[in-house]
């Protein structure tokens, strides 16, 4: 049985790299879908697709992906608006992918940076547009906007007075006005019919009227683009074909038919650019798209991952660590997404060695080496995270060439369940399981008989097992280290230890090398770490520290534990050998001085005919030395850091100056 288990979820997340969400979006992922389609295009990368996402630039040159609902879309790569299916704001603009409008909703259209309520009423940058209600349609391009009113009023926006509106006609039935665009000063209207009606501001008869031109009977679709000397209307035909208004007074005919364009269903050019020079896209009535550019037909692919990577911020984590796993798609378009881990195809082969965490990251489990494997469309890649025990536990035994590990804690360190009815036990291990019984040489292993090289025992209240049941069963590699009396315990770069009763003594011995010949020996403490001077101490032991450091313990002739601080070998050494620290005989014996003298000494004081050993007993080592002498007297000065001064008159003090 394999050890299974898919991490895949739905949920939501937002990344600026990768793929954001806007409210009310769907769950699906990039390229999650293999019937996801392109629904429109405004420019390079910049795509709203058929589930509600969108592809967009960041600054014009990074491509990044949006999920959400997405209805419709006007703009540009580098700004624009949409609506979402639920009547919501969206907008992106330079350096800002695109995210919600937060207040704005009972959207009905947008058309550049205007967007037209349900209400009839036109808003744009937050505020509404004066004098315009009751408003059926609206259009934007090149800088011009036209709006079509309910009562049949074609409007257009005059650019030299604000909030100014001409009249360009009244069209008999605008219900029946499918789609509107607008260029320069002409409004071009695509009705049920098919008819294409152009109304354009310098196309007047003698009484000052525009006179509006019918330049199509059987348009399925209509697109606006500058272009030289005239500006082009291009049609998409019910039959399929797509076709270029001409120049000059062939602007109201269909003078060029696109060549290579056929079952076309909508058109759309790079707005940024609003001309023909990056070329004409057109979606094909299956769905796709195709971009026709300087006489050649090119596919417009929905982007699909090219390549996933999968990245562990510990590959050989201790159990109990925290990890994080990052996971980033390549598309074929160049964008790079990070994809929250919540939400991709990831697959671990042992999945109770990692647990997974509300936040996405994952908790070290257990002992041994877990594959995970991220895919995504045909993509796939894999990390191997290695997870070690920190600590050695405790005891293992051998016993005539069988090594016998503690089964209870063995089996928990390794990420098993461990459940244990009269003599039997079942150590789950993900979804394989483990059982074994006392007195039995057999025990199974997902299903698979494993014949025991030892039989399981109890010893103080503890279960041993042989530990060629791990190798068996796990495929555990055990080794039993002869100078440290411990098994050592690997699955490839995983490891653990399990020490045995005598293991701590032979390392301890170890550490110790040559520091060992102190203990037991007795010493005065003359000045160390504030302990009473001149008392005798006894070394008990020096203990070795995880950080390589050591502590010697005492006992004092009253029995008390006292301990150093911790010091390196060279300096348990030096405080050991060095009678500033610790003197290596009994003061009081070897000078019988009187208890006032010792009184005097052990609270640092001088008087005035101490001696010299009693002074360096009291003080210490002077800094400076000064010796003279005259007619059989020795005069020697001392001087301290302190700038305490102190006269001897042939050994005796006769001067003390603090």
């Amino acid at each position: 049985m394999k050890l299974r288990k898919m991490l895949h979820t739905a949920t939501l997340g937002a990344l600026i790299l990768g793929a954001s969400t806007i409210c009310g979006g769907s769950g699906a992922s990039a390229a999650g879908d293999q019937q996801l389609q392109i629904k429109d295009i405004v420019g390079k990368n910049t795509f709203l697709m058929s589930d509600g996402s969108m592809w967009s630039m960041i600054d014009g040159s990074r491509t990044v992906y949006t999920k959400g609902s997405i209805e419709a879309i006007s703009g540009d790569i580098y700004s624009g608006i949409g609506i979402n299916r639920d009547g919501s704001l969206v907008e992106w603009s330079i350096g800002m992918q695109p995210h919600l409008v937060e207040g704005k909703s009972g959207i009905k259209q947008v058309a550049g940076p205007y967007w037209l309520q349900t209400d009839g009423t036109v808003w744009s940058g937050g505020k509404q547009q004066k004098n315009l209600s009751g408003i059926l349609q609206i259009a934007y391009g090149d800088r011009a906007f036209a709006a079509l009113a309910q009562n049949g009023d074609l409007l257009f926006k005059d650019p030299y007075k604000q909030n100014h509106y001409k009249k360009f006609g009244t069209v008999a039935n605008p219900a029946s006005v499918k789609a509107m665009v607008a260029h320069d000063d002409r409004a071009a209207l695509l009705f049920d019919s098919g008819e294409v009606v152009v109304y354009e501001g310098s196309n007047f008869d003698d009484n000052g009227k525009i006179t509006p031109v019918t330049i199509a009977q059987d348009a399925a679709h209509i697109t606006y683009v500058s272009s030289d000397p005239t500006d082009v209307v291009i049609v998409t035909r019910k039959d399929g074909s797509v076709w270029l208004t001409g120049e000059y007074t062939n602007r109201w005919k269909l003078a060029k038919q696109v060549p290579g364009l056929s079952n076309i269903v909508k058109t759309a050019v790079d707005v940024y650019s609003d001309d023909l020079s990056k070329g004409i896209y057109a979606q094909r009535s299956d769905g796709t798209w195709v971009l026709s550019q300087d006489g050649e037909i090119q596919p417009v692919d929905v982007p699909t991952v090219k390549n996933v990577a999968i990245a562990v911020s510990d590959k050989e984590p201790y159990v109990g660590d925290v990890l994080k796993v990052d996971i980033q798609e390549t598309y074929t378009n160049g964008a790079k997404i990070k994809v929250p881990v919540q939400e991709a195809k990831l697959d671990m082969d042992k999945p109770y060695l990692l647990k997974s965490q509300p936040d996405g990251t994952f908790k070290a489990a257990g002992v041994g080496e877990t594959r995970l494997t991220v895919t995504s469309g045909s993509a796939t890649a894999s990390a191997t995270v290695s997870v070690n025990l920190r600590d050695p536990l405790k005891y293992a035994k051998q016993a005539k060439g069988t090594v016998f590990l503690p089964a209870k804690p063995v089996f928990k360190a390794l990420g098993g369940s461990a459940a244990i009815s009269g003599n039997e036990w079942n150590v789950a291990f993900g979804d394989a399981s483990l059982t074994f019984k006392f007195g039995s040489s057999a025990a199974q292993y997902a299903g698979k008989d494993i014949p025991l090289k030892a039989l399981p025992f109890t010893e103080n209240g503890e279960t041993y097992i042989p530990a060629s049941l791990l190798t068996d069963a796990l495929g555990a590699k055990v080794d039993w280290d002869a100078q440290w009396k411990q098994a050592d315990i690997s699955f490839g770069n995983a490891k653990m230890t399990v020490v045995s009763a005598e293991t701590a003594g032979l390392i301890k011995k170890a550490m110790q090398g040559s520091l060992a010949k102190f203990i037991g020996k007795t010493y005065w403490v003359n000045d160390f770490d504030v302990w009473e001077r001149f008392s005798k101490v006894t070394v008990s032991d020096i203990l070795p520290m995880d950080t390589g450091s050591f502590v010697i313990v005492f006992k004092s002739a009253a029995g008390q534990t006292l301990k150093s601080y911790s010091m390196n070998a060279s300096e348990v050494t030096q405080v050991l050998t060095d009678s500033r620290y610790f003197l290596h005989y009994d003061p009081y014996k070897k000078y019988q001085w009187s208890a006032s003298v010792w009184k005097q000494i052990k609270t640092g004081k001088i008087s005035l005919g101490m001696n010299k050993e009693q002074v360096l007993f009291s003080w210490g080592n002077p800094v400076a030395k000064d010796t003279q002498s005259a007619n059989g007297t020795i005069i020697e000065t001392w001087g301290y850091g302190n700038y305490n001064i102190v006269a001897f008159i042939n050994g005796k003090v006769t001067l003390i100056i603090e």
